[in-house]
């Protein structure tokens, strides 16, 4: 596949689906996000599309609030982030985006995790 498709809907709608498909098949990731999510993976990428789009298009279609329903999953570790950054890059490269696209989503998604690590990891007890 090329890489020069923009951010676009189809662009975000391709990324999710494909990212979430390689998610649901990790041997590590899967079984966190199965256990949450168990058969409501249509309205969970649904969600999700909807949250990149209005992230990267400014789109306001998505109201949710993530933090929390992340900040409840148990045996979440921050290793689990960096896998999941890996699978979000490898994604980006298979489904084609631009080189501009790849890094401003890749940039996105780099800051939502140290916002999500932040919140759920820091304890200023420990300095």
């Amino acid at each position: 596949m090329t890489k020069d498709r923009p951010i676009d809907a189809a662009l975000i709608s391709d990324l999710v689906d494909a990212f979430y498909a390689h998610v649901r098949l990790d041997p590590v990731l899967g079984p966190i996000f199965d256990g949450e999510i168990g058969d409501g993976w249509d309205a969970h990428l649904d969600k999700l599309k909807s949250f990149w789009r209005s992230v990267m298009m400014q789109e306001g279609s998505y109201s949710g609030r993530p933090m929390p329903v992340h900040m409840r999953l148990k045996g979440l570790t921050p290793e689990h982030f960096q896998r999941w950054l890996g699978l979000f890059e490898q994604t980006l490269g298979e489904i084609g985006a631009s080189d501009a696209a790849a890094a401003a989503l890749m940039d996105r998604a780099q800051r939502i995790a140290k916002s999500f690590q932040l919140n759920i990891f820091y304890n200023p007890a420990q300095g």
